[in-house]
């Protein structure tokens, strides 16, 4: 039997471990790199990681310019409006992941579940790496290719700011509403797991006003 993953192309690996340097800020943001920079970082050909760049500038994780490869800044004003279409795909999301999901999503949501559950609120790499997971889940419950799209998209941007500027106290409320989010999701309770999800949203959008109020402060 192949591995899925044998199938993927240089360039889909670049985009890959790109985006996750990207989102949790391995990359600071704001660096400008040269391909050859980011070919020696990921330890790929420039071919693969061009192709790469091109798909990230796609979905807004880089900007090229003349002078290289952008790391676009973390703007707090960007970010109160990507939580806009945010919450309107999320609802549609959960609302078809519901309906659609089968034994095979549950058992990975109840993975998800379990390790949401055991993770220390200090730890940050295993916080980003099951938001991670979890965003995929629930996408790919939809069954649809169009809002897996999108929800990646959106996702990956808000991650990036959150991993920036979330303290643990933060990443613990958030770890309760993504369990209650979860569970809504396997005994198929749309009106709790919306419910999860706006609530998520309220406090995000009030975390970066925070961080809107401390850029302004400082400037």
């Amino acid at each position: 039997m192949h591995n899925p993953l044998e199938k993927r192309t240089k360039a889909e690996v670049a985009a890959e471990k790109l985006e996750e340097a990207i989102v949790d800020c391995l990359i600071e943001p704001g660096s400008v790199m040269t391909e050859t920079e980011i070919s020696e970082f990921l330890n790929l050909g420039r071919t693969p990681v061009r192709e790469a760049l091109m798909k990230l500038a796609n979905e807004n994780l880089v900007r090229l310019s003349r002078a290289g490869v952008v790391i676009p800044e973390l703007n707090p004003i960007t970010m109160l409006k990507l939580l806009e279409p945010r919450s309107l795909i999320e609802n549609l999301c959960i609302d078809k992941a519901i309906d659609r999901m089968n034994e095979a999503d549950k058992r990975e949501v109840e993975k998800v579940i379990m390790t949401l559950t055991q993770l220390d609120a200090e730890d940050r790499n295993g916080f980003m790496d099951v938001l991670r997971q979890m965003h995929h889940i629930l996408a790919q419950s939809s069954k649809n290719e169009f809002i897996l799209a999108s929800i990646k998209t959106t996702q990956a941007l808000s991650r990036r700011f959150w991993c920036y500027y979330a303290t643990a106290k933060d990443q613990a409320y958030c770890t309760d509403l993504y369990i209650r989010q979860m569970n809504a999701l396997l005994l198929s309770d749309k009106d709790t797991a919306l419910n999860a999800s706006a609530e998520l949203i309220s406090y995000l959008q009030d975390f970066t006003k925070a961080q809107l109020e401390a850029f302004k402060s400082t400037n």
